[in-house]
C-alpha cells in the first residue's frame, strides 16, 4: 500500500509543478523574443546608416533588414558630425500578457571618404 500512496503523491506533485514550469517557459520565450527584436533593431539601424553613407534611402534599407513581424518601426537620425547616426525602435511582439517595452538601437557610421 505504501508504493501505491507514493505514486499518487508523485502524480499530485507533478500536476502542481506543471503550471509553474509552463509559466517559466513562457517567460523565457518572451525574453528570447525581446532579444531577437533588439538584434533585429541593431541590424536595421546599421543598414540605415550604411545606406545613408552610400547615398541610398535609409528607411528602405532599415525596412528590408527587419523581419516581417517587426516591420512597424520608427526610424530617426541623419547626418551627425562627419558621419551618420540612425536609431531604429521596434515594438517587441507580445507572447505573454506581460509584454516588453519597445527596444531601440542606435548605430553611428562614418561618412564614406571620396
Amino acid at each position: 500500500m505504501s508504493a501505491r500512496r507514493e505514486r499518487g503523491t508523485a502524480s499530485l506533485e507533478f500536476m502542481v509543478l506543471v503550471p509553474f514550469l509552463l509559466l517559466v517557459a513562457f517567460l523565457v520565450w518572451q525574453l528570447a523574443i525581446g532579444g531577437w527584436a533588439a538584434v533585429s533593431a541593431n541590424e536595421a539601424a546599421r543598414a540605415a546608416a550604411r545606406a545613408a553613407t552610400l547615398g541610398d534611402d535609409p528607411r528602405a534599407a532599415a525596412e528590408d533588414a527587419l523581419p516581417g513581424p517587426l516591420r512597424d518601426f520608427r526610424l530617426s537620425g541623419g547626418r551627425a558630425g562627419d558621419g551618420y547616426s540612425y536609431t531604429v525602435e521596434v515594438e517587441v511582439p507580445a507572447f505573454t500578457a506581460i509584454g516588453l517595452d519597445p527596444v531601440s538601437r542606435t548605430v553611428d557610421m562614418p561618412a564614406e571618404l571620396p
